[in-house]
């Protein structure tokens, strides 16, 4: 099986989705790596992309180079060293993984994660499809310049990028920053709470990246498994942990003050459509909010 043969590196793989890969990976048999600013592990080897630094010897035998890192959309107001931030985490890690080519020769395919608030919110209507144009807004320019960067690969490399929606892992990440306020009887919709919200089970996203490997997919590919309101997610969270949802929706005026530029990311939505991956086969588990919810906040307690 030629998946034996592949030594998978995983670049900002030791958070929550590094991890999960990681797991998946080495359950389908792969040799798997983390590059990671601070190893930890007898499989994490130093990187810092920032000063033009990486283990040259492990980068010999990769075969699937898998690039995860970028600093957090959501975690900081935009300010204008912050934007450059987000786009030198993403972009300039792309360019710094493709000028070490030279010391990949086994190299088959690059992956690089992207974002799914690539397609603008113009028509929250429509469920956006690959093809369709890159939106005019902060975001939607990020992720296109994001992309590009993964496509300096020679004709020979295989590159994939995942657009990736609102990821649900019950030991952190999203779902813990929205479950604070429901967990204390305070859940409520954001602005109109009509703004839809791609999302996907972080098991499911994980499942997909090994397809992807396992079937040498090039090309783009929306990370989801459904689309749904603010209102509606937060309701089904708040059902999950059997806790109130009474409180009134917070304005979206005092969502602006609070974050500025960045509150497009809370208060504005869009649909996208999952139908490219799974025409080439891949089945998702967790397309049920509620029952996604349930099983990750349930293995989550135990």
């Amino acid at each position: 099986m030629e998946n034996e043969k592949d030594f998978v590196l995983i670049a900002g793989g030791s958070g929550l989705i590094g991890n999960r890969l990681k797991k998946v990976f080495l359950e389908n048999g792969y040799s798997v790596g983390i590059l990671t600013r601070n190893p930890k592990e007898k499989d994490h080897f130093f990187w810092n992309p920032k000063l033009g630094i990486v283990d040259k010897e492990i980068l010999q035998g990769v075969t699937v180079f898998i690039n995860l890192s970028g600093a957090g959309i959501a975690d900081q107001r935009w300010s204008k060293q912050r934007k450059e931030e987000l786009y030198s985490s993403r972009i300039g890690t792309n360019e710094f993984i493709c000028s070490q080519r030279h010391d990949m020769p086994k190299l088959k395919q690059f992956i690089t994660a992207s974002g799914i608030n690539c397609y603008g919110y113009e028509n929250a209507s429509r469920e956006h499809i690959e093809s369709d144009p890159f939106g005019k807004d902060f975001l939607s320019h990020l992720v296109e310049k994001w992309e590009k960067s993964a496509d300096l690969f020679d004709e020979n490399i295989i590159v994939s990028k995942i657009r990736t929606s609102i990821v649900l892992d019950g030991k952190g990440g999203a779902l813990q920053k929205m479950m604070s306020p429901t967990q204390w009887g305070l859940g409520s919709a954001l602005g109109s709470g009509k703004q839809y919200m791609p999302w996907i089970h972080t098991e499911d996203l994980a499942q997909m990246y090994m397809h992807v490997v396992q079937h040498r997919l090039g090309g783009t590919y929306n990370a989801l498994a459904g689309n749904i309101t603010n209102e509606l997610f937060t309701k089904s969270l708040a059902k999950t942990l059997q806790k109130p949802f009474f409180f009134p929706k917070i304005p979206s005026i005092l969502i602006k003050l609070i974050f500025g530029e960045m509150s497009s990311v809370l208060l504005e939505g869009l649909q996208a459509s999952n139908k490219k991956i799974t025409d080439t086969g891949f089945v998702f588990k967790n397309k049920n909010l509620e029952t996604a919810l349930a099983d990750l906040l349930t293995s989550n307690s135990s």
